[in-house]
Order: C-alpha cells, then sequence, then structure tokens
C-alpha cells in the first residue's frame, strides 16, 4: 500500500498515537461532513506530520476533516484475567453499610 505524510497547520491531538486509524471525510459548502472513509494505519508521527499507510481507493485533499480512532486491543483498561477474589473489612467500631460493588474485568487471553 502507499505511504501518505499529511501535513497539518494546527497542533495535532495530544492522544493520537502510532498505530490508530486515520479516518477522512469532505466537508461540503455548509460544512457538512460526507461519509467517512478509512484512510489507513499511522505509522509515524513528527510533529505535526503524520504518516499513513494508505487503504487503496481513498483520497486526500486539503480542506478535508481528519479524525482517527483506535485499535481496540490498544489502550485496553481494567483487570486482566478471569478471576479475582476480594475481601471487604471495616476496621471502624461505627456503622457502616455498603450500598454497591462493581467491577469490570477484560479476558487476558483470547
Amino acid at each position: 500500500m502507499p505511504i501518505l505524510e499529511i501535513y497539518f497547520d494546527n497542533t495535532l491531538n495530544c492522544s493520537i498515537q502510532i498505530g490508530d486509524t486515520a479516518f477522512v471525510s469532505t466537508i461540503d459548502s455548509n460544512g457538512i461532513a460526507s461519509t467517512t472513509s478509512n484512510v489507513g494505519e499511522i505509522l509515524n508521527i513528527t510533529g505535526d506530520i503524520i504518516t499513513v499507510d494508505v487503504t487503496a481507493g481513498v483520497t486526500v485533499s486539503a480542506g478535508d476533516y481528519f479524525s482517527f480512532a483506535k485499535p481496540i486491543e490498544v489502550n485496553e483498561s481494567g483487570l486482566k484475567g478471569y478471576y479475582a477474589d476480594v475481601t471487604f473489612e471495616n476496621q471502624s467500631k461505627k456503622y457502616a453499610e455498603l450500598f454497591a460493588i462493581s467491577s469490570e474485568a477484560v479476558p487476558s487471553s483470547k
């Protein structure tokens, strides 16, 4: 696939990272974005320049609206695993109630 360097006049979003997927939308005269197209995977970021491995058939023009998305496998958060054992203790001599407990677990091997 072709490699494309995209130069931006503005500072890039601080959350953008190598491995994210870049998207592009054209903006019409009313300021409304068209259907979003997948540009490709971001390979490098240098200042306000991103290098993208371009998906076949995608065209990029000056004035297009760019966005990005992170892969689900990257930046996943939460407790990893299939088993958790939790013990709650109250060392206070005053009456206490526990109203709710919640958790989130992310499978560590799929």
